[in-house]
């Protein structure tokens, strides 16, 4: 059997210290971080002040998916009262039969506008057609290349880079000029791949925070397509992006340093104060 760098990598790095794969596998790997963060809207997009979303992504329920860590990531999504939840794809790694029980959990979800989601590259490289039937069955919207209209503002989603084929002018071509766009793209590095700022934040996974990280220096392995934008909110000029660390574990069954994300993100207009959430 060949086993990929990545996994040599991660495997060297937890196998050998016993504690840390123990700690990572039983105790990191288990722990939700429900993570709060304002994201900062340019003066023209105030109308989306207060609006508040829930991003989780990287499931690979197939590997080593487990029902009961979505059903809680499920709970603490519903107890916020979000707006727009955003699944942000890796569904699987390998095989979509295993996207039942996680859509399962899915159907659990609640949104006042609704529950989106859209294609990971493992998801597009495995893609059949059983895949949006399972979202369309348990309520979730999938978007590829595609946007739900809010009158005040859209939700997008493009298809994965890897794989796939994204095409943000298409999406743009469903719009009003000039409507504000919540973007889903799995993968972050596709920040870079464009300038227009009608897209007042990009949610993405794709990296798993690196999964596996050391003290200091952070990620150990980061996947292609995911190396500029690791983890976390990032601007450029009046453009967020926010990258989540995900939910499943890949490769090996196990998280060091890098807990469990389920991210709420709120929207705010700076000159105007919201009470503390957090």
């Amino acid at each position: 059997m060949k086993i990929s760098r990545r996994k040599l990598l991660l495997r060297a790095a937890l196998f050998g210290p016993p504690t840390a794969f123990g700690y990572g596998s039983v105790i990191e790997k288990n722990w939700i971080d429900v993570n709060h963060v304002d994201i900062p809207l340019a003066p023209h997009h105030r109308q989306l002040h207060g609006l508040r979303i829930a991003l989780m992504s990287d499931f690979h329920h197939d590997e080593f998916g487990d029902d009961e860590l979505i059903r809680r990531a499920v709970d603490h999504i519903n107890a916020e009262q979000v707006d727009v939840v955003m699944l942000a794809g890796d569904y699987i790694s390998n095989h979509v039969p295993a996207m039942e029980s996680l859509c399962a959990e899915f159907a659990n979800l609640r949104a006042s506008k609704g529950v989106f989601s859209i294609i990971g590259n493992h998801d597009r490289w495995h893609y059949d057609d059983s895949i949006p039937k399972m979202f369309e069955e348990s309520g979730v919207r999938l978007l590829v290349n595609e946007a739900a209209d809010f009158g005040g503002f859209a939700v997008g989603g493009a298809d994965s880079c890897w794989g796939g084929n994204p095409h943000l002018p298409t999406i743009e071509a469903q719009l009003p000029k000039d409507m504000p766009i919540l973007l889903g793209w799995h993968e972050p590095d596709t920040f870079d791949y464009y300038k227009n700022p009608q897209y007042v934040l990009q949610m993405s996974g794709h990296t798993h925070g690196g999964q596996v990280c050391a003290p200091v220096y952070g990620p150990i392995l980061l996947p292609s397509y995911g190396r500029n934008y690791p983890f976390g909110h990032y601007q450029q000029g009046t453009r967020n992006l926010y990258v989540t660390r995900g939910i499943g574990t890949m490769d090996v069954p196990t998280r060091f340093l890098c807990r469990p994300e389920v991210a709420i993100l709120r929207l705010v207009d700076q000159t105007v104060s919201l009470p503390d959430e957090r």
